[in-house]
């Protein structure tokens, strides 16, 4: 479908896979090892969920698809290749969609990786986090720098020209030097996109458990801060655009996926703990998988019964008020590099941010972490940095200290 001639609205549709070979011990997100039982009933599941979304979302064209996990390239081919034909069976789609997966180099080999961009996946997004043998084993990562190398040549034999390398910066004892040598490697070959993430020590992970004990150093904020400011300024040099916080891209390969999230944009989550933002709602899909796959048969089941279906997979959600949209919306926009651009944030919300923010956007260009222009507002260099503080505040019923 070509937008510019269609009555459709844009719509991104995120996948979670949420199986995992070992689960990494900084890692929060709903994903599961040992649970391999579970894969053949799983993506009928999936498959099934795409169907019953397919009349809520038939005014809707798909601008991006996006296999997320867990670890989706652990996914067999033909499993693969089942849930994109019940994409399209199910789904309008653009003539551009981006099609991404995520991946460990661990599992990848070329003949899976061919068939991958043969099924139309068109953005690879790999989780490196690290070039340096004694961070992977502090983060528990199970392949080498090596493996790392060999992954991206092979992708690159696949016929995939553009992949995205996730980094992690601030781990504990992780030196400027070590950080510099892992995104130099990475900028050699290639890439196409860098997400380069401070490590979040998150309450229920091992990591959590290891830095509370005295095991593992807490990671050093000072440290985290020269190594993201050493990277914008080397990324830069070597022909990369900051357009996101933690996101840096050769100019057109920005992952359009996550600008709809920042965008504040509707998007639709399939599968075990997936969320969504869709037709003016928030709700997630139940985490456990045995419990989703189940509740996808009775809601499935149900629908076959009697013509419609209530969507039991879904755990819980909400219907944000005007106030919160407001918040989301500005929050989100001000990740991005370019800031939010006051007339299409009016156009869209019914409001200015620098009228409606004033207390706020005034503190905040006061302590140099807001940047205010004739029609946008942007974090400042120093506000990249230290984004929260901004943030906390635009957050509804906060009261603003000045």
């Amino acid at each position: 479908i070509d937008m510019a001639n269609s009555d459709f609205d844009p719509l991104s549709l995120y996948l979670h896979i949420p199986f995992c070979s070992s689960k990494c011990g900084y890692c929060d997100f709903n994903s599961y090892e040992g649970l391999d039982h579970l894969v053949p009933e799983y993506t009928p599941a999936l498959l099934s969920e795409i169907e019953l979304w397919s009349a809520a979302a038939k005014s809707y064209a798909l601008r991006t698809i996006f296999f997320g996990g867990g670890t989706p390239s652990l996914t067999d081919l033909e499993d693969i290749k089942e849930i994109l034909r019940s994409v399209h069976a199910n789904y309008q789609l653009m003539e551009t969609v981006e099609c991404s997966l995520e991946a460990n180099p661990t599992e990848l080999t070329l003949e899976h990786l061919t068939g991958l961009r043969e099924l139309g996946i068109n953005r690879l997004s790999m989780g490196v986090q690290s070039m340096n043998e004694e961070e992977l084993l502090l983060l528990e990562r199970d392949h080498s720098p090596a493996r790392v190398l060999d992954a991206v040549a092979d992708a690159r034999a696949a016929g995939f020209d553009n992949i995205n390398l996730d980094l992690m910066f601030g781990l504990p004892d992780q030196t400027l030097e070590t950080w510099q040598q892992s995104v130099r490697t990475i900028v050699s070959l290639g890439t196409e996109h860098l997400s380069c993430y401070a490590l979040t020590v998150e309450p229920g992970t091992a990591l959590y458990y290891q830095v509370q004990k005295g095991f593992t150093p807490e990671p050093d904020p000072d440290m985290a801060a020269e190594q993201y400011e050493w990277t914008q300024d080397y990324l830069k040099e070597n022909g990369y655009v900051q357009y996101e916080i933690s996101n840096w891209s050769k100019p057109g390969k920005e992952c359009q996926h996550n600008i709809v999230y920042w965008n504040a944009a509707p998007y639709l989550g399939i599968g075990a703990g997936a969320h969504s933002f869709f037709a003016g709602q928030r709700f997630g899909n139940t985490d456990a998988p045995n419990r989703y796959i189940e509740q996808v048969i009775e809601t499935k089941l149900e629908r076959d019964n009697k013509g419609r279906a209530t969507m039991r997979q879904i755990a819980g959600g909400e219907t944000p008020d005007r106030e919160t949209l407001i918040s989301d919306a500005i929050i989100l926009g001000l990740r991005l590099l370019q800031g939010v651009n006051e007339d299409e944030f009016e156009t869209r919300h019914g409001v200015r941010p620098s009228a409606y923010f004033a207390k706020q956007f005034s503190k905040h260009a006061d302590n140099g972490l807001i940047e205010l222009e004739e029609n946008s507002v942007k974090l400042s260099a120093r506000g990249l940095l230290l984004s929260n503080e901004v943030f906390i505040d635009l957050i509804p019923d906060r009261e603003v200290v000045s």
